[in-house]
């Protein structure tokens, strides 16, 4: 299997890779700074599991079939940015009265799942930096499915950690002018997000 060293080398480069603020962090904090850690939380579920799908097609080597189609990665990403800009947009134009209720919990995992799923290069990303860490002499397989469920376990904690730190400024701070500067902040972050993702150039 993997050496002890290479897993903890490769739990560090992960958690330094992660831990910069991306599209999925920018949303987390967003959800949470406005609606309290249980629902950013939804949203790291949504996250995690767009990202569990990723890399298990990197995983099981589908990577290569959607580099042939390039279309596809314009498809998803075009539809997770125009649902990042509609929940700006909504969030701009909200009432502070609008927000005392919790979003429904499927909007929230759906919100982090698109947010994922329209930055599908980390794909390509996954496909690029999960080998620099396999053994050549060993099977790469069971080695890569380590390597992929180790990164997933980082990334869950990292982003369960900004969920919770958002989620408590939520709590301390409460009021209508604090939920309408949240909604123009959360707002303003998801825009910042989609346009991040619509102006990134591709590797």
């Amino acid at each position: 299997m993997i050496d002890a060293s290479v897993l903890l080398g490769f739990m560090a480069a992960s958690a330094a890779l992660i831990a910069v603020p991306g599209p999925n962090v920018a949303v987390i904090i967003a959800t949470g700074a406005a609606h309290g850690a249980r629902s950013a939380l939804t949203v790291v579920a949504g996250t995690t599991l767009a990202q569990i799908a990723q890399i298990a097609l990197v995983v099981l080597g589908l990577t290569a079939l959607l580099e042939t189609f390039a279309w596809a990665f314009n498809v998803i990403k075009c539809a997770g940015i125009a649902y990042l800009v509609w929940l700006g947009v909504s969030a701009l134009r909200s009432k502070p009265s609008d927000e005392d209720a919790r979003p429904v919990a499927g909007r929230l995992f759906m919100r982090g799942a698109a947010t994922a799923l329209a930055n599908p290069k980390t794909m390509v990303f996954h496909a690029a930096f999960l080998p620099l860490f396999v053994d050549p002499t060993h099977s790469a397989g069971p080695q890569l499915l380590v390597l992929a469920s180790v990164f997933l376990m980082v990334a869950l904690m990292l982003d369960s950690v900004y969920a919770l730190g958002a989620g408590a400024l939520a709590n301390v701070f409460t009021g209508k002018r604090f939920r309408a500067l949240t909604n123009r902040l959360s707002g303003g972050v998801m825009l910042a997000a989609a346009a991040w993702l619509a102006l990134r150039r591709e590797a």
